[in-house]
């Protein structure tokens, strides 16, 4: 089985914030799932509010607008996630777990850290690498993805959704297996998203600063990647010239 997840929380630090709601669309692949073009079957998804043991803060609470008094008689994370995988969720060694930005849910969902994941945001970085936005919501409506207009954006089961519209789409352009591979394969960026140089092309973006953001070692292996790329790419154009 394949598990399309989403959570809520209550910030972004795995370490110090809560899921406060979790969801899962179950989805199965008809054809065959080795090549591109397989078709993904969309199951009704389940979705359960968690408590998180901590407040709420108003500016998580801006986001999905679950407040304190939503959560406070609900299960926590391992109940929830037993209530909306099923009682047998763990009994599937081959389970995989599909989620846009899979490296934040997966540091919220401590039970699940042993199983295959794929990951819709990085795998739509490599296959759609132009692609103006690569959010859940920008690429629902850039690919077109036929989506029911009347689920909540921000919430666990209505993003969830979406992921699993976008996962389809994507394995009508790659096999199940490339997806697995690119969901851990760095990529080299085209376009600056943070600091002074938001916007500009990474070939454009001085050496200078290159180099300075070598030495802040971000935390987005995307980002170390793409930088550590052009440093090597100027210098061995350099090198050319002597």
């Amino acid at each position: 089985m394949i598990h399309i997840v989403d959570v809520e929380t209550t910030g972004v630090d795995p370490a110090a914030d809560r899921v406060v709601e979790f969801a899962a669309v179950p989805v199965r692949i008809e054809g065959d799932a080795s090549a591109p073009g397989a078709r993904l079957v969309i199951e009704p998804g389940v979705s359960s509010l968690v408590y998180p043991g901590i407040p709420i803060p108003p500016q998580a609470s801006a986001v999905h607008h679950l407040i304190d008094a939503d959560v406070e008689d609900a299960p926590p994370l391992a109940r929830a996630i037993n209530h909306v995988l099923g009682p047998l969720w763990q009994a599937d060694p081959d389970a995989i777990f599909v989620a846009h930005n899979a490296r934040f849910d997966r540091g919220f969902l401590h039970p699940l850290h042993g199983a295959k994941w794929i990951c819709t945001y990085r795998c739509s970085l490599h296959v759609w690498p132009d692609a103006p936005t690569h959010s859940n919501q920008g690429l629902r409506y850039l690919l077109g993805l036929r989506v029911p207009r009347d689920l909540p954006t921000h919430r666990a089961l209505g993003d969830a959704t979406v992921t699993a519209h976008l996962f389809a789409r994507l394995l009508e352009e790659r096999s199940l297996d490339d997806l697995v591979k690119l969901s851990t394969k760095a990529v080299v960026l085209r376009k600056v998203r943070f600091g002074k140089h938001a916007g500009a092309d990474w070939s454009a973006v001085p050496t200078d600063y290159l180099e300075w953001l070598a030495n802040q070692k971000s935390d987005d292996p995307d980002v170390r990647f793409t930088v550590k790329f052009e440093l090597a790419r100027r210098m061995n154009a350099k090198e050319q010239t002597l």
